[in-house]
C-alpha cells in the first residue's frame, strides 16, 4: 500500500527518507538505521570537507547494503564535495540550495540518481528541465535551513502537477503516519522526515537538544535570518532560546550590531576538528558540545509539536509505516 514507483526506481520498500541533517548530524548510524529498515537513510554532509564526505560514505557502506542517499548543501560545499559523491557512486545524491545541473550528465554516468531539494515550483520546474531524477519540495514549516515559502499541503500539489509525471519528495512538517499519509495522497511519491529523526537515538544532536525538542510545541519555533555566521542571508527555522530572545528584546538589529555579536558560546568537534562557536553560528550542538545551548542554532520544525520520544530510528520508520498504513485503510474501507 506504501510502496510507490519511486521506491521502485530507487530500490527501497518504504517512502521514508530521513532528511539529510548537515554538519554530520544525519551520520552513518542514523542513515543505516533508515535504510536497514526499508526507507532511504542520507548522509548530511552540509558543509563539511570533501575528505569528510568521501570518509563517512565508505563508513556507511559496510553498515548496510540497501540504497542510500548523501545530502550536499551546494551554497556551502566545498571544492570536491559533489565529485567525492559521484566518484563513490552514491545510489542518490540529493542537493540543497543551488543549481543541479552541471552535475546530472556525470550522475547519470556512474549509476547515480540525483534530487533537488526545492523552495516553490518555479524551481522545481528548473530542476525538472535541469534533468533531474526527481524533486524535493519543502514547505516553510520545516525546520533547519528552508527555502519554501509557503505551507507544504500548498505547495507539494502545485509542483507535483508542474512537474507530472516527475517523482516528487515532500519535506517540512511530516513527523507522523497521518503526515506520511497525507503527503502520499497530495501526491508525493515519498516523505523526507528532519525533526522525528533529529530525535532518533542514532543522530548525532546534543541530547539536551533532543530533549529540548520533545518538550517543544510548534509556536515555540520562529523564522528567521538570525543564525547566519557562516551563512549569510539563508533563512532557517529555530527553537526560540536566550540568543533570539536578547535579539528580539535588542529591537532585531542587523548583523554588526546584534547582543553579543562576536562572543563564544561553546566548544564542539566537527569534522574531526575542535571549534569554537562564537554567538549566531549556524552549526547545531552536535554530542560532545559544551557550553550554552541558550545561544545556539536550534533548528527544529513546527512538527516538533508531534515528537514526544527519542527512539531508535527503525523504531520510527516501522511505526510511521504502521500509522499511514492504518490512515490509508481506513479511508479506503
Amino acid at each position: 500500500m506504501l510502496e510507490t514507483p519511486l521506491c521502485r526506481t530507487l530500490g527501497i520498500e518504504l517512502p521514508i527518507f530521513n532528511a539529510g541533517m548537515g554538519g554530520g548530524v544525519a551520520g552513518t548510524a542514523l542513515a543505516a538505521a533508515v535504510s536497514n529498515a526499508g526507507g532511504l537513510g542520507v548522509l548530511g554532509m552540509g558543509g563539511l570537507p570533501a575528505a569528510v564526505t568521501r570518509e563517512q560514505i565508505r563508513l556507511l557502506r559496510p553498515l548496510t547494503r540497501k540504497p542510500f542517499g548523501v545530502n550536499v548543501i551546494l551554497a556551502l560545499a566545498e571544492e570536491g564535495q559533489v565529485a567525492a559523491c559521484l566518484e563513490e557512486e552514491v545510489p542518490v545524491l540529493i542537493l540543497f540550495w543551488g543549481d543541479p545541473k552541471p552535475f546530472v550528465h556525470k550522475a547519470r554516468q556512474v549509476g547515480t540518481k540525483v534530487v533537488l531539494q526545492c523552495g516553490s515550483v518555479e524551481e522545481a520546474e528548473a530542476a525538472a528541465a535541469a534533468g533531474v531524477d526527481a524533486v524535493m519540495i519543502q514547505g516553510v514549516e520545516a525546520g533547519g535551513h528552508v527555502r519554501g515559502t509557503t505551507a507544504l499541503s500548498i505547495c507539494l500539489p502545485a509542483v507535483v502537477e508542474a512537474v507530472k509525471p516527475l517523482p516528487v519528495i515532500a519535506a517540512g512538517g511530516v513527523a507522523d503516519g497521518r503526515g506520511l499519509a497525507a503527503a502520499l495522497s497530495l501526491g508525493a511519491q515519498a516523505v523526507s522526515i528532519g525533526t522525528r529523526f533529529l530525535c532518533s537515538e542514532e543522530s548525532t544532536a546534543a541530547r539536551p537538544y533532543k530533549e529540548r525538542i520533545v518538550a517543544a510545541k510548534a509556536e515555540d519555533t520562529v523564522h528567521t535570518l538570525l543564525f547566519d555566521v557562516g551563512w549569510p542571508n539563508a533563512a532557517h527555522r529555530v527553537l526560540r532560546n536566550r540568543a533570539y530572545s536578547e535579539w528580539e528584546a535588542a529591537g532585531s538589529p542587523p548583523p554588526g550590531r546584534r547582543p553579543g555579536e562576536g562572543i563564544p558560546f561553546g566548544k564542539m568537534t566537527i569534522a574531526g576538528s575542535r571549534v569554537e562557536l562564537q554567538r549566531y553560528h549556524i552549526f547545531m550542538p552536535l554530542e560532545g558540545f559544551e557550553g550554552d545551548m541558550e545561544y545556539a542554532a536550534l533548528y527544529a520544525g513546527q512538527s516538533c509539536a508531534l515528537v514526544h520520544t527519542i527512539e531508535p530510528a527503525a523504531r520510527i520508520v516501522a511505526e510511521l509505516a504502521k500509522d499511514a498504513r492504518a490512515v490509508l485503510q481506513s479511508r479506503l474501507s
